[in-house]
């Protein structure tokens, strides 16, 4: 489905998941997007209890076309309701998949502190990881996804399972050539080292950290100087082109929030011979001051101090969506990411 080009296109309020998004959640339910710091709530849900069973394709586009009929409307559907995410687009009537989430395992090789599937033993329970190749072949089979699609990889860890080499290749064959994948950075793949030198794979590691010590306080895995020899292997692999790698900082209160740790992951960044880098907030904060985040400006100067060392070691800063928000609120015109660096990039 290449350079998809329609006639009948209406311009309104709506966001690029609500309308040709699709997300393979790690609770076993499929969902239209993973945000949820909204008014709304997010994350409106389109299959309970999702275990790999072949998708009716019919019914999921009814469903989604009922929510995107209230964009048409003016009104809001109720979920999206001060989402950050909704922005005026012109906007098709057709059904297909740009915007695809992988998320649906949530065994990983880190135990991060700030990841609440790591710890919700009821969660581990009833989550049974599924083989999504069956599915991904059938979108190909049907020419419903969009081969330029922005398709994000992450779980749980996607390296650690055994279809991620067959997964990788599969997308890669079909034409996909805007993929990110996020990652622990623990185990190296050969497949992403492939997909950086093509420059069709985005990898994003979240380090989360400038010093060993912090790190493992954080992931509760010994393995900084792996992930950070990876990283500097994975820099070497995409070539000319330094926006394919990304080294991504969650700020997590009490743990990591202070200038000399976003410093010295800033400037160890650089070293490695990264230079894309981005910056978030850890949701749970978010969450429990969402109606005081005007008031928290400790975080935000973080997000200003993180930018104004990106910017002496001559690195690329992207605000991710809990960044993005804060900004937002102190009144910093930000965009969301909603696509890859290279997209970005171009």
């Amino acid at each position: 489905m290449e350079n998809l080009e329609t006639e009948n296109k209406h311009i309104f309020q709506s966001c690029d998941w609500l309308e040709h998004g699709i997300i393979f959640d790690h609770c076993n339910l499929v969902r239209v997007c993973c945000s949820q710091c909204n008014e709304g709530g997010g994350r409106p849900i389109l299959i309970h209890n999702y275990h790999g069973e072949p998708m009716d394709w019919d019914n999921v586009f009814k469903m989604k076309k009922e929510m995107r009929d209230v964009q048409r409307t003016g009104e809001t559907y109720a979920k999206c309701k001060g989402c950050i995410l909704l922005h005026d687009g012109e906007w098709d009537d057709e059904n297909y998949i740009n915007r695809l989430l992988l998320t649906h395992w949530i065994d990983c090789n880190c135990r991060c502190v700030y990841c609440p599937a790591i710890r919700d033993e009821e969660l581990k329970k009833i989550n049974k990881h599924y083989d999504i190749l069956p599915v991904l072949q059938d979108m190909c089979n049907k020419n419903l996804l969009d081969k330029h699609a922005f398709i994000s990889i992450a779980g749980g860890e996607s390296t650690i399972y055994p279809e991620f080499e067959d997964m990788l290749h599969l997308l890669l064959d079909y034409g996909c050539d805007n993929l990110l994948i996020n990652s622990s950075g623990i185990k190296y793949s050969k497949a992403i080292e492939k997909g950086l030198a093509e420059h069709k794979i985005q990898l994003v590691i979240s380090i989360d950290a400038g010093t060993r010590e912090t790190y493992e306080k954080i992931k509760l895995v010994p393995t900084y100087d792996k992930v950070t020899e990876n990283l500097r292997n994975y820099a070497i692999a995409q070539g000319d082109k330094k926006f394919y790698l990304c080294s991504k900082f969650i700020i997590v209160p009490d743990y990591n929030d202070n200038e000399k740790e976003i410093e010295l992951w800033l400037e160890n960044s650089e070293a490695l011979g990264i230079q894309e880098v981005a910056i978030d907030v850890d949701w749970r904060w978010i969450q429990k001051n969402l109606n005081n985040l005007q008031n928290e400006r400790r975080i935000y100067e973080l997000i200003v101090f993180a930018k104004k060392i990106a910017d002496r070691e001559k690195l690329n800063l992207r605000y991710d969506e809990r960044a993005s928000i804060m900004r937002k609120i102190h009144h910093v015109k930000t965009a969301v990411f909603g696509g890859t660096m290279r997209k970005i990039k171009e």
